[in-house]
């Protein structure tokens, strides 16, 4: 934070999720030598550490929630948590999807994307890395804003 004030030089700040559950698939063996002593942080605990970041890091510009790393759910709800950015357009991700134990899918479509970020009662818009517009979308349906609810995928 306080070399955020000094430069100015971050543009964002990703909280990733620590996946607890990891066994390779090909042996069977656990990956993940601390998994007997620790547990992944729940959806509860995701959230308040992007209310926290979003508090406490009010010198950077963007809090981004990673979809792959926290599930659907937990992305969507993030955006009413302090996170303002949702990424993951990737067309397949199995690290996390086989790691965690709560539904994620391993791949969504750009129309998926913009459907979760609609459905969490938000407009998407497109950026680039630098954070300008490139694209703006639609907004989430009228009908639905008085009490939007997680899309199911």
């Amino acid at each position: 934070r306080e070399l955020q004030d000094e430069t100015g030089g971050f543009q964002v700040f990703i909280p990733l999720r620590y996946q607890h559950d990891f066994v390779d698939m090909k042996d069977g063996k656990v990956r993940n030598k601390l998994q007997a002593r620790t547990t992944m942080a729940s959806g509860a605990e995701a959230l308040k550490t992007f209310a926290v970041s979003r508090l406490l890091f009010d010198n950077v510009p963007h809090v981004k929630v990673f979809w792959v790393m926290h599930g659907v759910s937990t992305a969507q709800l993030a955006l009413n948590h302090g996170a303002d950015d949702m990424d993951g357009s990737v067309v397949e991700y199995k690290i996390t999807h086989d790691a965690d134990d709560f539904g994620t899918p391993d791949k969504l479509t750009r129309e998926d994307i913009l459907d979760l970020i609609r459905d969490a009662g938000f407009r998407p818009v497109e950026r680039n890395t630098r954070y300008e517009t490139i694209r703006e979308y639609p907004g989430p349906d009228p009908e639905r804003r008085e009490s939007p609810q997680p899309m199911r995928v």
